[in-house]
């Protein structure tokens, strides 16, 4: 025995999965919206590289800094300009106030010697710290200079 169906409820029981089928064809083969889900999928790498970028940057900046401050510290302490504690206070007021606690120590480990050793938290160091990588470990600058 052959079942026969109604035409007209065939084709209203399938009429809306056509309707279907088009819009979905239609929107596989489509493009709009690629560049917002590009964007959207992007958008946190290159976030996450330029505040890194930014972060090694201040880094190395101060870590310069602090090297330049000690430099003339100790050159100044080695021709007989400042004594020690009036070397450790000019080091302090030379750097940078970002409340950051900076610890400066003016040695003669020698007879003619002079060692500047300025250092830092590295948490303290970190503008910000997203990671985690700047968590332990000290920023420091030594300088050792001869007195004439």
């Amino acid at each position: 025995m052959k079942l026969r169906f109604n035409p007209a409820l065939k084709a209203a029981l399938f009429r809306p999965l056509r309707a279907t089928r088009g819009f979905v064809r239609s929107c596989w083969h489509s493009e709009r919206g690629v560049a917002a889900v590009e964007f959207a999928i992007a958008i946190p790498f290159v976030l996450l590289v330029l505040a890194g970028i930014i972060q090694f940057g201040f880094v190395l900046f101060l870590q310069s800094h602090v090297a330049d401050v000690a430099r003339e510290t100790a050159r100044r302490v080695a021709v007989g300009e400042f004594e020690q504690t009036e070397a450790e206070q000019f080091a302090q007021d030379r750097l940078l106030n970002w409340g950051v606690t900076y610890t400066v120590a003016v040695t003669f480990p020698n007879p003619g010697d002079v060692d500047v050793q300025i250092s830092l938290p590295m948490s303290q160091a970190a503008l910000i710290d997203l990671l985690g990588l700047f968590q332990s470990g000290t920023l420091t600058a030594t300088v050792t200079a001869w007195e004439e």
